[in-house]
């Protein structure tokens, strides 16, 4: 029967209106052949876009980007049994980066109890790293669709399941579930409950913060900001963190990976505030400074990094505004923090190696990348010159795995942000080893058109296991990759791509791969050797 002549709306319809009532836009996968249609369809006639991916994992990665660029709810679909295999690296991302996503995939009805064929317990496979899941068999199931959705915000944020079968899908709905929740309310802090904090503030003159991934939120983003023009002091960021005080004003010195680069810094500092941050993103070595420490934070944690000598739990914002006051300005010189801001670029320029060292091609796509350009960085050896250069200005200006680490991230991660502000340019990145891992998105990227370039970091090696290997003087063994051309993978795929073998070449191609239209790919020959003094001055 036509929509038209329908007195009810499908199940298939309910889900769709819920999804574009929240916001969503998109929905990113690999469909299979059952029930997957019904979503698509539905999904298409509710005005959101369904964009075929060429790989589960890449598609789950592009819809947690969307919902880190966006702050709503991210979209992945994907078919049963390989499809949920192949999806879970995506949904781990999303479990250990705070992400709110939702899995759709197909099951079976009950009456297919005689199937064997590609049947897995998808439910318990995903569990450990969902908030949430929900089978819907019928039409009483929908009561908890809004509900499972509301999960995937947290705290903290990440996936929710839904298990979706063709027989719900098509079947007509009486009426449609009511909307998800009101805003959260907030826990009360009394006046009370702030007097350690304020008075671990009154005996500190030379206060540092440092910020993590809840800082993202934009209330807590302002807050901070407030806060550090009152205090006047350095902040040092995590990685996901970075940009939610712009790295070339007055207090952002650098990230904090509890490195050498950052040492001087703490020590320096009478008292530590950490300000949204979250363990999943901090190296796995307990904090070795004997300062005291305030931990202001959004939600409780699995785990604590460290015992606190106060500790506030609520809406950021709101805690910063009330702390403001809490003690003198004036212990640090402004001299102070770009001297240490400036230390942390000099290692990062440490290391020499030709003739293109990685440091050379960063500062090359800074000097090459149009203004307002949003980078995406995969997890290698390259991201220390990256997160210690590039600069950003805004929360999510850069993003990056972090509480996964998870390699093949900064393509997909890209091409979802890039079609989530499709009027800004997008950078990835990435290594050779990561973006061999889902070059086949490379098409996804051309097919959609998307603005954005892709700078490899091309050594034929996984560099930053090598430097790990070095240190323990072991045979090299398991540490190269066959010579790769990239450029002309990138061309096979339908994008532009330009091939940079000497420094000359450099500056040339990434201008042209600016100018152009679609996205294009920079090969960039690098010496690896460079990573090794970096890795001992950044990190120690």
């Amino acid at each position: 029967m036509s929509a038209a002549g329908r007195q009810g709306v499908t199940g298939a319809e309910v889900l769709a209106a819920s999804l574009a009532a929240r916001g969503v836009r998109r929905i990113f996968g690999v469909p299979g052949g059952d029930c997957s249609l019904d979503v698509i369809d539905a999904a298409a006639r509710a005005g959101i876009e369904f964009v075929l991916t060429r790989g589960e994992t890449a598609a789950a990665l592009m819809a947690a980007a969307t919902a880190e660029v966006t702050g709503g709810l991210g979209v992945v679909l994907t078919t049963r049994g390989p499809g949920i295999a192949n999806v879970v690296n995506g949904i781990a991302y999303a479990d250990l980066e705070r992400a709110p996503l939702l899995l759709i995939g197909d099951g079976y009805e009950d009456a297919q109890d005689f199937v064997s064929h590609q049947r897995l317990d998808q439910a318990a496979m995903l569990a450990p790293l969902v908030r949430g899941a929900l089978r819907l068999d019928g039409a009483a199931a929908f009561e908890g669709l809004e509900a499972l959705l509301d999960r995937s915000a947290g705290p903290p944020a990440g996936a929710v399941y839904l298990e979706v079968l063709g027989g719900a899908l098509r079947a007509e709905l009486a009426a449609q579930p009511g909307g998800g929740r009101g805003p959260r309310r907030e826990p009360e802090i009394a006046e009370a409950d702030l007097a350690p904090a304020r008075a671990l503030l009154a005996a500190s003159r030379r206060p540092l913060v440092i910020a993590g991934l809840q800082a993202c939120e934009p209330a807590a983003a302002q807050g901070l900001q407030r806060l550090l023009a009152a205090w006047d002091c350095p902040l040092l960021y995590s990685y996901k963190a970075k940009g939610v005080v712009p790295d070339d004003g007055r207090h952002a010195v650098g990230p904090f990976i509890d490195g050498d680069a950052e040492r001087g810094l703490i020590e320096a500092a009478d008292a530590v505030v950490f300000y949204g941050a979250d363990p999943i993103e901090f190296p796995p070595q307990r904090w070795r400074y004997d300062k005291p420490v305030l931990d202001l934070r959004r939600h409780d944690l699995e785990r604590d990094y460290l015992p606190p000598q106060a500790r506030l739990t609520g809406e950021l914002g709101g805690l910063a505004a009330r702390l403001e006051g809490a003690l003198r300005p004036g212990g640090w010189t402004p001299g102070e923090i770009l001297a240490a801001r400036a230390e942390i670029h000099r290692r990062a320029h440490l290391g020499t190696g030709g003739p293109i060292a990685p440091q050379d091609l960063v500062d090359a796509a800074i000097a090459a990348a149009p203004a307002g350009t949003r980078a995406t960085v995969d997890a290698g050896a390259h991201m220390l010159p990256v997160m210690s250069l590039w600069i950003a200005r805004a929360p999510r200006d850069v993003l990056i795995s972090r509480g996964l680490s998870t390699m093949a991230f900064a393509l997909p991660a890209a091409i979802g942000a890039s079609l989530a502000e499709p009027e800004r340019w997008t950078l990835a990145f990435t290594g050779d080893g990561g973006l061999m891992m889902c070059a086949g998105e490379l098409a996804t990227a051309a097919q959609n058109r998307c603005r954005l370039v892709v700078v490899v970091f091309n050594d034929s090696s996984i560099a930053l296991i090598d430097v790990k290997r070095q240190r323990r003087q072991l045979p090299r063994i398991g540490m190269s990759y066959s010579a790769t051309d990239f450029a002309a993978v990138a061309r096979g795929f339908g994008c532009r791509g330009y091939r940079v073998e000497a420094p000359e070449e450099l500056p040339g191609a990434l201008a042209e791969a600016f100018a152009g239209e679609g996205p294009a790919v920079v090969d960039v020959q690098v010496d690896a050797g460079a990573y090794h003094e970096q890795i001992r001055a950044l990190r120690g």
